[in-house]
C-alpha cells in the first residue's frame, strides 16, 4: 500500500516536490486487519534533491522501521527531483539514490532507468544495482512504449543489468483486456521464466 503520493499540477519550475505521508504503517495494518486483504508490504516516495528531502527522508526512515517490525515489506520510490537536480536520468545520480535506499535498510528501490547520451543504459545500470547492495532494484514503467521497446528494456534491465523486475506504468492498463493479458504474460515469461524478447513477442502476439 503506498502511503504518499501528490499530483504532478505543480511543476518542478514553481516549487520543489514533497511528497507527505498520507497514513502511518500502524493503521495499514488495521485495515489490512479489518479488510481481510493480503498487503504484503508498503511504499513510499522520496525526491532526493529537493529542499524538502531532510523530511521525506525521517518518514521514510520511520515507515521501513515500523514495516519491519510489523513482517511487511518496504518499497521506496526514489527520484532525483527538485530544481538542484539537474539530469534526472543520470547514471550516478541513480546509483547514489539507490544507495540511499540501501542506506535506510529498504527491502526494494524503485528508480528510473538511466538515459545519458552515448551510454548504453543497461551497462550504466549495473552501477544502480552495486550501489544498492542488498536492497533489490525495481525500475519505474513510466509512459506506455511499443511492446517491442518495452520488453526490450524490460529484458535489459532484469538479465544485463541485474534488477529484479519492473514496474509497468501504463504499459498495461491502456491497453484492451485481452491484449494486456498477453502483455502480462510476456512480461511474466521475461521476469520469470528468463525468455528471451523474441518468445516474449511471441506470446503477446498469441503464438
Amino acid at each position: 500500500m503506498k502511503i504518499n503520493s501528490k499530483t504532478n499540477l505543480v511543476k518542478t519550475s514553481q516549487a520543489d516536490p514533497f511528497s507527505n505521508v498520507w497514513h502511518d504503517v500502524d493503521q495499514v495494518v488495521k485495515f489490512k486487519e479489518n479488510s481481510g486483504l493480503k498487503i504484503l508490504g508498503v511504499g513510499y516516495t522520496i525526491y532526493l534533491g529537493s529542499e524538502f528531502e531532510a523530511e521525506m527522508l525521517v518518514q521514510a526512515a520511520q515507515v521501513v522501521y515500523a514495516a519491519h517490525q510489523h513482517g511487511m515489506i518496504s518499497v521506496l520510490w526514489l527520484y532525483p527531483r527538485g530544481t538542484a537536480v539537474k539530469d534526472e536520468k543520470d547514471p550516478h545520480l541513480i546509483a547514489g539514490a539507490t544507495g540511499v535506499g540501501a542506506c535506510l535498510g529498504t527491502d526494494f528501490a524503485k528508480v528510473n532507468y538511466p538515459e545519458k547520451e552515448g551510454v548504453d543504459s543497461a551497462e550504466a545500470f549495473k552501477e544502480a544495482i552495486k550501489a544498492a547492495g542488498r536492497t533489490k532494484v525495481i525500475c519505474a514503467g513510466g509512459a506506455s512504449d511499443e511492446v517491442d521497446d518495452f520488453l526490450k528494456k524490460l529484458h535489459d534491465q532484469i538479465h544485463i543489468s541485474g534488477a529484479m523486475g519492473s514496474a509497468t506504468g501504463r504499459n498495461i492498463p491502456q491497453k484492451p483486456l485481452d491484449e494486456a493479458i498477453h502483455m502480462c504474460n510476456a512480461i511474466y515469461a521475461v521476469t520469470i521464466e528468463d525468455a528471451t524478447v523474441e518468445e516474449a513477442l511471441r506470446i503477446y502476439k498469441g503464438k
